[in-house]
């Protein structure tokens, strides 16, 4: 379908006459009957325009009083505040006056045009126009190379894009909020997510770097802790990561509302909720069991309500949210009782949440505590060596282990003229998989595949330390959903890294562990261990990517049109780390 189709069956919607001319021109009517032309350079140039001032964009729009709640809901004064802001750009002189005084009209022109580049379903524009950052920066990625071929692209069959890429350009949704970054010292751990941020937000709002002390062994080390010293009387003393969950809980709330005497949060927009980045960096010099415990147990319990469980909990309470989010909390309500008035007035302070506007927040935080909030994604960098402590199988457990040197290697030769750049990243929406969230998914619907595959190596390890359970394959099944993958050969490049992530960093140890036990007592270690079971198991689960390449999943090639691919990681982990285990005795994932 072209771009002039695509406005033709809009016009039922809002009424709104689109013509094609030849070229790359459009003309477009008024309420009046009006023609006005604009070519689609120019929209491109917008749309490009808007994505890299998203934030300045964003600040005039929220500046005018009369602005709708979010900013994809069209209303007329706020609306020029954006399209004032492209005046300074020479090549957008023409787009930001015509905006000025033809407002509506030229959104609504807008507006298509972001649909029909990012495969959304066109709106009237005052209920939704479709100017959030992810619908433009989808658009943007689907621009055409060539913008007078808009009337023949179809950007549904634009260069094979997986329907990752399609539905989440701008970002690929996490299955945990929780990963460690391994790798040497200088590969640039910290940097990735301080890129990632940089991508998905703002540094000086959505990052937040915590080096960890050695000399940490407590959770209040991470979050804080009441000091009873002095005279003053109790007063909480606030660490910079409790004043950033705070933070990340302010981009999420859009108001409280006290329903049966309890305060309860209302969320703003998804696609106005930013993630937050929390970078502990040098996260296993001290020992992450103990700082990090209680944190660990909180993270387990983040949860969205499913499609049927919402619908229920609409009718029940006579509310229609998109969306419902829980989690125990990091700081127990009980604290705020423990403090007088005046230590509650310091700690109010500390958190940033001074003035009428956060009263709802600060209620409702003083009621129920402080909970994980969804868009907070937690990064730990690690180096793993002699200087720094191990993680335990729980740690491992309940992160995305990522090793960094594998998924994203510093490739000397490209030093002076990068080829590929990090896919960015954002957090997860879903806590517990469901049939629903995959029958979208092209190369398994079901989910059916991902099953009998962990299932086929869970039976490998089965009477290990290294079995799995439930946990491992709600990871995988979110892992399948998140990315999407439309054919098998995507799909079994999912489970490549699933392998890589969650199964085997827990396999470590001498060739007594890794032997396999059978109903007669021990096989042989050679070649009968684990790691060679597995090989041979992968081999056959794995046919499409075990002896040729796969697509790479989390970074992308900078060069237009070309695919990146890589060669099945959890193959050349697995030969390494049976060579080391036949060498040494001995044998884990972490070099």
């Amino acid at each position: 379908m072209s771009f002039h189709e695509f406005c033709r069956k809009s016009s039922f919607v809002d009424g709104q006459q689109v013509i094609g001319e030849p070229g790359y021109a459009i003309k477009y009517a008024n309420a009046k009957g009006e023609i006005f032309i604009v070519n689609a350079q120019d929209l491109a140039d917008f749309l490009i325009f808007l994505e890299k001032n998203y934030d300045e964009v964003k600040a005039a729009w929220s500046s005018v009083p009369s602005k709708k709640s979010v900013i994809y809901e069209y209303e007329e004064k706020s609306y020029r505040a954006i399209y004032g802001v492209a005046s300074r750009d020479d090549h957008l002189k023409s787009i930001s006056s015509t905006g000025r005084s033809q407002t509506r009209p030229l959104t609504s022109v807008i507006s298509k045009f972001i649909c029909y580049l990012g495969g959304f379903e066109y709106q009237n524009v005052s209920e939704n126009s479709h100017f959030d950052y992810d619908s433009i920066v989808r658009a943007v990625r689907n621009l055409p190379s060539n913008i007078k071929n808009l009337d023949h692209a179809d950007p549904t069959k634009n260069s094979n894009k997986t329907k990752r890429q399609v539905n989440n350009h701008g970002f690929v949704r996490l299955p945990k909020s929780f990963f460690l970054l391994a790798g040497v010292s200088g590969s640039g751990k910290t940097r990735f997510v301080r890129q990632q941020a940089e991508l998905t937000g703002s540094l000086d709002e959505t990052y937040c770097l915590v080096p960890v002390r050695p000399d940490w062994h407590e959770p209040s080390d991470l979050l804080g802790y009441i000091s009873r010293l002095g005279a003053d009387g109790p007063r909480y003393v606030v660490s910079d990561v409790l004043r950033f969950i705070v933070s990340a809980w302010k981009e999420i709330v859009a108001h409280v509302e006290t329903g049966d005497g309890r305060p309860e949060w209302v969320g703003r927009d998804l696609a106005e909720i930013r993630p937050f980045w929390l970078c502990l960096d040098e996260m296993n010099l001290a020992p992450v069991e103990q700082y990090f415990a209680d944190f660990l147990s909180v993270l387990e319990t983040r949860r969205f309500l499913n499609e049927e469980e919402l619908q229920q909990y609409n009718a029940d309470n006579g509310v229609e949210r998109s969306y419902v989010y829980s989690s125990d909390s990091v700081l127990k309500p009980a604290i705020f009782t423990q403090l007088d008035s005046v230590g509650e007035s310091v700690l109010r302070n500390d958190l940033g949440l001074v003035g009428g506007e956060f009263d709802g927040m600060w209620d409702y935080f003083r009621a129920s505590g402080i909970p994980l909030p969804f868009n907070l994604i937690v990064a730990g960098t690690v180096n793993m060596d002699e200087t720094t402590h191990g993680f335990s199988r729980k740690v491992i457990d309940r992160a995305l282990s990522i090793d960094f040197g594998e998924f994203f290697p510093n490739e000397f030769d490209q030093f002076f003229d990068q080829q590929t750049e990090p896919v960015a990243l954002s957090y997860p929406l879903v806590s517990s998989a469901n049939k629903e969230d995959l029958k979208d998914v092209p190369a398994d619907p079901e989910g059916k595949k991902t099953v009998d595959f962990l299932s086929g190596i869970n039976s490998l390890l089965k009477g290990s330390p290294f079995e799995l359970a439930y946990r491992a394959l709600n990871e995988l099944l979110l892992s399948v959903a998140c990315l999407g993958p439309q054919d098998d050969r995507t799909l079994q490049a999912v489970w490549d890294d699933f392998l890589m992530m969650k199964v085997l960093p827990r396999i470590e140890g001498d060739q007594e562990k890794l032997a396999v036990f059978d109903g007669a007592g021990v096989d042989a270690v050679e070649p009968q261990d684990i790691l060679g079971k597995l090989s041979g198991h992968l081999k056959t689960a794995m046919p499409g990517i075990w002896e040729s390449d796969r697509p790479d999943l989390l970074r992308a090639s900078i060069v237009e049109g070309e695919t990146l691919n890589v060669e099945c990681r959890s193959k050349a982990k697995l030969n390494w780390m049976r060579h080391r285990l036949q060498t040494n005795g001995y044998t884990s994932f972490w070099p």
